[in-house]
């Protein structure tokens, strides 16, 4: 069994580790990316994923904030006083890297194309079970829409299996959702649930399967 502080760790250290393997290309990004390397030389620990998360949760300041769940790391929740009512777009997301190979922390917006979203959106966990849908945008990456009323307090959660056609970075599923599919093998294996789920929240490349 692992702890739920050595979950946190790695998912510290993942964090970490994404940021290096792609190039970033917006100033705020650049920055953090190189106080990252500076840190790293000199304490062996990363300081850039704070630094980045004070950015998001800045910019969304009474709207949302990233803060650390109980059992999976990083995640996004609601703190705009006004619930969120459906169909209401509650934020955008920027590609800030592409590639043409899937990678554990990629999400999929094309048959051969895996982009690196910015923050906050990076930290929206996953459930079988989402509130928030998705919408293709001129960004690169998705748009996030509240698919049911969501309120102040609760956490924003998405399907993964709405954007990826593989799940390669996990297949056993732990969200916890009473509506687990337990096993995740992206919308290439579930892909009539995901459109009876989602309906047109989905990513625009898998509509045409």
């Amino acid at each position: 069994r692992i702890s739920t502080s050595a979950i946190k760790r790695l998912s510290l250290h993942c964090q970490s580790q994404y940021l290096q393997q792609f190039p970033i290309f917006t100033t705020t990004s650049n920055r953090i990316f190189e106080n990252a390397k500076r840190n790293a030389s000199t304490t062996g620990t990363f300081n850039y994923i704070q630094e980045e998360i004070k950015d998001a949760n800045d910019r969304y300041n009474g709207i949302l904030t990233i803060r650390e769940t109980n059992d999976r790391g990083w995640g996004l929740h609601v703190t705009r006083s006004k619930p969120f009512s459906i169909g209401e777009k509650i934020m955008s997301s920027v590609a800030l890297s592409t590639s043409h190979v899937r990678d554990s922390h990629s999400v999929q917006v094309g048959w051969d194309k895996h982009v690196l979203m910015d923050l906050p959106a990076r930290f929206i966990n996953h459930s079988c079970d989402a509130n928030v849908g998705i919408r293709d945008n001129e960004s690169g990456a998705y748009d996030f829409f509240a698919i049911r009323e969501i309120e102040f307090g609760e956490e924003l959660l998405w399907d993964y299996e709405a954007s990826e056609y593989e799940v390669s970075a996990f297949e056993t599923c732990l969200c916890g959702s009473s509506k687990c599919r337990k096993v995740l093998g992206g919308f290439k294996m579930s892909g009539e649930t995901i459109r009876d789920l989602y309906g047109e929240y989905y990513a625009n490349y898998l509509k045409d399967r």
